[in-house]
């Protein structure tokens, strides 16, 4: 008898919820191909746990090479704290930025 992984595949809202981001989030990371996903049934969206696993390990990789003095949306900020922006904020912004693309 083999003992199967407790969790083998996630949902985008299970993912999500784990991560602290949005579904939608997810669903992007996999339709610009940076996170593997599959169709079940041709409609229903599932992510394999090694495929978070391999995201991981590449987002881990891609900021070994980072500087200290970079500047990043969200990162810490010189007195040490991290900022995020609350979801209507974030609305906000993106219905600003879209405004101003469009001009």
């Amino acid at each position: 008898m083999t003992d199967a992984p407790s969790r083998s595949v996630y949902t985008p809202a299970a993912l999500a919820r784990e991560w602290a981001c949005s579904e939608r989030h997810i669903r992007n990371l996999i339709a610009a191909g940076q996170l593997r996903g599959f169709r079940l049934g041709g409609k229903l969206l599932r992510i394999q746990s090694d495929a978070v696993e391999e995201f991981i390990a590449c987002q881990n990789t891609a900021s070994d090479g980072s500087t200290t003095d970079s500047a990043s949306l969200g990162g810490e900020t010189e007195s040490g704290t991290v900022t995020r922006l609350e979801p209507l904020a974030r609305a906000r912004l993106n219905g600003l930025r879209q405004r101003s693309t469009q001009s």
